[in-house]
This record gives C-alpha cells, structure tokens and sequence, in this order.
C-alpha cells in the first residue's frame, strides 16, 4: 500500500477537511465495496497537511486488500495521526452493502 503523502504549510488553515470516494473488497464475498469518504484533521505543530494526490494514491490502494469497513475506516486515522501528527482526526466511512448502510467513525487525539 502506498504511503500517506504529506505537505509542511505555514500560515494555512486552521482545519482540514478531505472528502472521496473509494473501492475496497469485501472480506466475505470478495465483491468490490464503493465507499464515501470523509476526513477531517487539525495540523499539529509541525503543520503537516495530506498531500491530495498521494492520498489519492493510498486510497487505491484497498483494492488490494480485503477488509471489513470499520477496520478500513481505524487504518486510515491511525495512517493520518503518524503520517501528518495532527492534533486530532475524524474519518467517517459510509458503505452500502446489499441493502444495508453502513457509516463508521473513528476519532482518535494523535499529538497524546
């Protein structure tokens, strides 16, 4: 899987918020799942900020992997608090599976 890319910025926003869509492989079915995306962080005193295109990058990298999507949704927040040491992140991952939605959230403080 590809690394989390990051940008050191000064003078940038207080907050970050990244939003996409993704594709990751169910653990069960082996079906491709269609994922939304969003992310949302506050840079830590290194002001270290997810580079767009590399995040983009990492994110095609769960097509390769099966995984279910509270363990996906966990990975890419521990993935942003050592890649870019924000103070604190929030993903939510929202899946339809057959006739069931489901969101997951994970919060974690990362500069503890």
């Amino acid at each position: 899987m590809t690394p989390l890319k990051t940008v050191k910025l000064e003078n940038a926003a207080g907050k970050a918020i990244l939003r996409s869509n993704f594709d990751a492989v169910c653990p069960i079915t082996g079906l491709v799942d269609r994922y939304e995306l969003l992310v949302e962080y506050e840079p830590g005193p290194e002001n270290l900020y997810i580079e767009a295109y590399g995040f983009k990058e990492y994110l095609e990298g769960f097509r390769e992997h099966r995984a279910y999507q509270e363990e996906i949704t966990m990975k890419i927040a521990r993935d942003i608090c050592e890649a870019a040491k924000p103070r604190w992140v929030r993903v939510v991952l929202r899946g339809v599976h057959g006739s069931v939605e489901i969101e997951s959230e994970a919060r974690l403080e990362c500069n503890k």
